[in-house]
Formats: C-alpha cells, structure tokens, sequence
C-alpha cells in the first residue's frame, strides 16, 4: 500500500484517536443547545435552510425595529396620532428597546456559535493534555439539561402570563389575537393600522424575541456551570494529593521528587484551566454585558412603574407584575451566582494549602500557592465589570438609587395606562 493511500485510509477511518468524537458532558450538551437554538434564528449550521431562516429572523427583527424607533421620534417631535396609554413614550421605549435586545442578542449568539467550534476544540485540548487524573462530574450533564428545561417552562409561563394580563380573561376568543397585538404592540401598530396578517407575525416574532431573551441568560449559566465544575474537580484532585502526603509523612524521603513532580503537574493544570476561562470569556464578554443592561433596565423600569402606578384594580395584571419582576430578578441573580461561582472554586484550594502540613511542602507548593492568591479568574463584562457577588449589592444599591431619583423628577400627570403597556411590552 502506498503512503498516499495510507493517508486517505487513516482521514477516512473515523475510529481513530485523534477523529474520535469527544465525550465531554458539556461540550456534548452545548452542541445540543446550540443546535435547538438554530429554530429561533441563531446561525451557526452551515446549512442552506439555517442560513435561510436566520437571515428571514433578523431581517423581520430589524423592519420592526426601524418601526419602533421610528414611532419613538415622532412621539418624541409632537408629530404622534397618539401617545396615551399603550402608545405612550415610554411605552414605545420600552418596546424599542425589548427588541433591540433580541436583535443583538441574536447577532452575538451567532458570532458565539460560529466561534463555539475553536472553544470547544480547546475545551477538549485542555481536558486531554493534563497529566493529572481529575475525577468526572457525573451530575453535570443532568443539572444543565434541568436548568435549561426550567428557565424555558418558567419563561414561556410568564410569556403566557403577559397574554393572558394583556387580553383580560373576559376577552372572546375571536378578539384574543387583536386585543393582545394592540395592547402588547400599541407601540408600533395603531388601531386603524391593524390586520390580521399583520398581527400574527408580531405575535409570532414575540414569542421569538423572548426565547432569544431567555436564552442569552441560559448561555452565561451554562457555560458557568461548566467551568466551576472543571475547577471542582481540580479541586478534589488537590484534595486527594494533599491526602495522600499526609500519609506518606512518615515514609522515607524516596518520594520526594514523585511529589514535586505532581505537584508541577497540578500547577500545571490550574494555569490551563485559567487560560481557557480567560478564552471563554473573551468570547462571551459582549453576551454578559448585553444581560446585565436589560435586566438592569427592565427591573428599574419596573420598579418605577409599580411605585408610581401604584397596583392595577384587575387581579391578573397585579399578579403579572410580581411575577415577571420576581423572575427578572431571579434571571440576575441567576447569571451572577453561576458566574461568581468560577472565581470562587479558583480560589477554593488555597484553604487546603494553607492547611497543608509544613513538611510536605516544596518549591511547586509554594508556586501554586502564589499563583491562586494572585491571579484573579473569573468572568467578565467585556472587562467593564466582574461577575462575582459582590455585584449583587452593587446592583440593588444602584437600582434604588435611580428609582429614588426618578421618583423625585416623576410627573404626576403620567397616564395610567402606561404601566400596563410597559409590562406587555416586557412580556411580548
């Protein structure tokens, strides 16, 4: 056989080592989400109906953008039929900017998928290149496949929970679509303007926009979950190895170079799993920044509608209230405590070596030891802010700040029925 047919067998032979599927949990669950996510528009197969349909998404996306703005400036020039209620200022911001937020976060999960294939290769590199046995998370693929079914349940539920405040549960069945489009999208379509043609795609791309919302979020959190769980099993391997000396202590001092050598090797292992959070973040810096302004946004917005307001005389509409501002700010807290988590298991091994015994100690020790304490990991947003808890705080202190601002400059003269525009405009 020649070398050149050699060549075609071993590119043509799938079983070889180096073509083997990887049979990472996350990497595995990854490709799996992203694949789903190519149904609400999010590029990244290369095949013909995707680029097609992702293309057909965000052109449609970007029409009811220019709309939405459009409508903000004329309400702005004084130019407006109507601005009461639903077609208020705000309201039309409000809805200006729901959308903005799904047309960026569509652009930039894109930009992440495409780009997913040289992370995922560096993922595997890095898992196969340690000279460290770390043990396998087992429950890591069950927590994101439960995470990512939970937070879709939970945002299709307050999706349908906007509908529902939207329309009234007196609304008949033959006025649902109209009564919702005119109240959700009173913003960008009049009621002169309205078709049935025209509604159901809105009320289609909603449901589009929200997904695309939610799925910003499940992003950051996965791949979070994925990271702190590298770094526990470093953990626990570090564990086991200060274990281990501890009862070798007595022992000749033989083993003193196989400590120093696996005590390198661990170092070793930490400094590549920094470098590939480092990767990650780079990469998903502009996503983490685009969730943290909207969820910003809409809970301070939120916040201000209900002071103000005051609480609506239906049942259905309160309730909505609480629980899309209660999911809000679980989403924050969500994405900021799974973040906070990477540069809180980084550090977590330092305790084991402070407790470590004193003669077990050695020059690889000593160098693992400086490099934790002094190397900061964690994710970021575009390198504007950290992820770690100490946001939380940061956050809420801003929130009331600017609501005890805006409440001080608020006008009275506000029509009631801008809330309910607002919260269907966040729910659309």
């Amino acid at each position: 056989m020649s070398n050149k047919d050699l060549s075609q067998l071993l590119r043509n032979n799938k079983l070889l080592l180096p073509r083997q599927p990887n049979h990472d949990d996350f990497l595995t669950v990854m490709d799996n989400i992203f694949k789903w996510s190519c149904f609400f528009g999010v590029l990244g197969s290369k095949r013909y109906f995707c680029y097609f349909w992702s293309a057909f998404i965000l052109g449609v996306l970007l029409f009811m953008e220019i709309q939405a703005i459009w409508k903000v400036i004329k309400a702005l020039a004084g130019t407006a039929i109507d601005t009461a209620g639903q077609r208020s200022v705000t309201a039309r911001l409000a809805g200006t900017i729901f959308y903005t937020i799904a047309i960026l976060c569509l652009i930039l999960a894109s930009k992440l998928y495409r780009s997913w294939g040289d992370i995922a290769a560096l993922w595997a590199k890095v898992e196969r290149v340690m000279a460290v046995k770390v043990p396998t998370d087992k429950t890591l693929k069950k927590k994101m496949y439960f995470f990512v079914g939970f937070m879709t349940v939970c945002a299709m539920l307050e999706h349908s929970m906007s509908i529902i405040s939207s329309i009234g549960l007196d609304c008949p069945p033959a006025l649902i679509i109209k009564r919702y489009v005119l109240i959700s999208h009173g913003f960008m379509i009049l009621r002169h303007e309205y078709s049935d043609w025209y509604a159901l795609p809105l009320a289609f791309m909603s449901t589009l926009a929200t997904l695309l919302w939610n799925f910003q979020d499940q992003i950051i959190v996965l791949i979070s979950m994925g990271l702190a769980s590298r770094y526990h099993r470093l953990n626990q391997c570090l564990v086991k190895v200060c274990e281990l000396e501890q009862k070798q202590m007595d022992s000749d001092k033989k083993n003193d170079a196989t400590n120093v050598y696996t005590w390198r090797k661990l170092r070793e292992a930490y400094v590549k799993q920094a470098m590939l959070v480092r990767k990650v973040d780079s990469s998903i810096g502009g996503i983490i920044v685009l969730s943290c302004f909207c969820n910003f946004y809409f809970i301070c917005l939120q916040l201000f509608l209900g002071i103000t307001q005051g609480s609506s005389s239906e049942p259905i509409r309160t309730a909505y209230y609480f629980v899309s501002l209660g999911w809000l700010c679980f989403r924050v807290i969500s994405v900021v405590l799974a973040a906070s988590d990477i540069n809180a298991q980084s550090r977590r091994a330092l305790k084991h070596i402070y407790t470590h015994d004193t003669h077990c100690y050695n020059v690889e020790v000593e160098r693992l030891q400086n490099q934790l304490s002094k190397d900061y990991v964690a994710l970021s947003g575009n390198g504007f802010f950290i992820l770690s808890k100490s946001i939380l705080l940061q956050m809420a202190s801003a929130i009331i700040t600017y609501e005890l601002v805006l409440i001080q400059f608020d006008d009275k003269g506000t029509d009631e029925g801008q809330l309910n525009l607002t919260k269907n405009a966040i729910g659309v």
